[in-house]
C-alpha cells in the first residue's frame, strides 16, 4: 500500500483498491463517491476515538511595524482556536524564546512601539503583539492542539490514522459495489480499531501525571494567615 497522508492520495488508493481507472480524464469519474466513502470513514474513526487531539505547528512570518496577525496556521490555510494554543514563541533566526501574556493600555500606550517582541495578547478577534516587530526577521512559531480538522481539499490530511479512514472507507465502498471481499476488509478495520483504541488507553493511563499549574493561589502559613502568589509566567 502507497504512503496514505493526504485526502487525494487515499482516493487514489481507494480507487485501485476497488480497480477502477486512475489514470486519465476517466480516474475522475468516481471522485465524488470516493470522497464522501472516505469523508463519512473520518467522521466516523473520529468519533469512534472520542474526539483525539494533534499536536500542531504553525509558523507566522512578521513584518516589521506590523502587530497585528491573524490566528491562522498558513501552511495548512485554517484559523486556529486561540483557546486551543498551547505555547506562543518568537524566532529571530539564531535563537527562539517565549513570549509573556498580557498587553494593558499603560504597555500599549508606551513611547516603546518597535523592538524585539516580548508579549502577545488578543485583541479585537486578532493576536497582537509588544513592541511591533522592528525587522522583518522574526516568525511566530504556535504550538496548539488541532481537532477534527478541514477533510475536503486533495492536500488536506486526516486528524486521525489514515489507515484507519482508508480501511473503514474501503469496507464500505467494497460493501456499497457488491465485491464478494467486503467483510474481510471490515474485519481488518475492526481489528486495525481495536489495537488504536488500546495504544491510546495506553497512553491515557500511564503517561506522567503532572502538569504545570499557572495563576493565582492561596497559600496558608503557619501562623494562619494566607498568602498570595503567582505560579507561571509573569
Amino acid at each position: 500500500m502507497a504512503e496514505l497522508n493526504t485526502l487525494g492520495s487515499l482516493m487514489t488508493e481507494l480507487k485501485a483498491r476497488l480497480g477502477f481507472v486512475t489514470q486519465g480524464a476517466a480516474s475522475h469519474n468516481n471522485d465524488t463517491i470516493m470522497r464522501s466513502f472516505l469523508q463519512e470513514a473520518h467522521d466516523f474513526v473520529y468519533e469512534e476515538l472520542d474526539h483525539p487531539l494533534t499536536k500542531r505547528v504553525a509558523h507566522i512570518k512578521l513584518s516589521k511595524g506590523s502587530k497585528l496577525y491573524d490566528f491562522h496556521d498558513d501552511e495548512l490555510d485554517e484559523d486556529i482556536n486561540p483557546g486551543d494554543i498551547d505555547k506562543f514563541w518568537i524566532g529571530d533566526g539564531k535563537e527562539r524564546y517565549s513570549l509573556r501574556f498580557g498587553i494593558n493600555e499603560a504597555v500599549r500606550n508606551s513611547e516603546l512601539s518597535e523592538g524585539r517582541p516580548e508579549r502577545w495578547d488578543a485583541y479585537a478577534g486578532q493576536l497582537e503583539l509588544w513592541p511591533a516587530p522592528d525587522s522583518d526577521k522574526y516568525e511566530l512559531v504556535l504550538e496548539y492542539f488541532s481537532g477534527k480538522r478541514r477533510f475536503s481539499r486533495d492536500t488536506d490530511t486526516p486528524s486521525v490514522p489514515a489507515r484507519l479512514v482508508f480501511l473503514y472507507a474501503l469496507a464500505t465502498a467494497k460493501a456499497h459495489y457488491r465485491h464478494p471481499d467486503s467483510q474481510a476488509a471490515a474485519r481488518s478495520f475492526d481489528q486495525m480499531l481495536k489495537a488504536e483504541r488500546g495504544k491510546r488507553i495506553f497512553k491515557t493511563n500511564y503517561k506522567k501525571k503532572y502538569t504545570t499549574a499557572r495563576g493565582w493561589f492561596v497559600e496558608r502559613l503557619e501562623n494562619g494567615e494566607d498568602r498570595v502568589r503567582y505560579l507561571g509566567d509573569d
